[in-house]
Formats: structure tokens, sequence, C-alpha cells
């Protein structure tokens, strides 16, 4: 599967933990998010992909009563989201649905800061 992983286009690294069963992919920047191509690399080793979690830069755009995450060449619409302020580049940990386009991102909430 890392083989089949790392010859995605734009694959910087590819990291595996066969105790959790998570598999972390980054992109060299510049790059678009290819979750068919994630999913055809696994399904050659007879895995599946259940979740995509994302950590992206990128920043909110407001679209009429929809708000979108623009990160380099991706458009995420973003769904049951708190509020993050528009045109503010922010960095931000997701889930992504793919299964429609634009892929619908949810924003998973970060723990408050340790004082």
């Amino acid at each position: 599967m890392e083989i089949a992983l790392r010859r995605l286009e734009g694959v910087a690294g590819v990291s595996i933990s066969q105790s959790t069963n998570i598999v972390a992919v980054t992109y060299k920047p510049g790059t678009a998010f290819d979750p068919a191509g994630i999913r055809e690399a696994v399904a050659k080793v007879e895995a599946e992909v259940v979740l995509f979690q994302i950590v992206v830069r990128g920043r909110i755009q407001a679209e009429g009563t929809n708000r979108y995450f623009l990160a380099g060449k991706d458009r995420f619409l973003l769904v049951d989201s708190a509020a993050v302020p528009s045109e503010t580049p922010v960095t931000i940990t997701g889930t992504v649905d793919d299964s429609a386009k634009p892929f619908k991102l949810k924003i998973v909430p970060s723990p408050p800061a340790a004082k």
C-alpha cells in the first residue's frame, strides 16, 4: 500500500501505523487532495478508507449562504462547522466527505490550549 500511495502525483510522504490502522499521506505544496487516488491505492491491498481527516491551511470564503474553505487548488464546502473568520488564513483539522463535488468539510473542534 505504501508504494502505491507514494506513486500518487504530489505525494511527499506516507506514514502507516499498523497498531491504529491509520495511514497519513502528506502532499507537496500546491498539490490537490486526491481521495479517489488514495481509495484506489489502498484497494490494491484489499483495504478501504473509512474516514478522511485532513489538516490543511487556507481561508474561508462566503458565497451567498454557503461557506467554502479554499486551500491551494482545493475548494471544500463547509458543513456543520463552527464559525471561523472569513478571508483570514487559518490551519484547520477536519473530516472530508468525498461523495460529492465540491467535497464537504466538517471542521473538527480542537481542544483549548493549556495555560
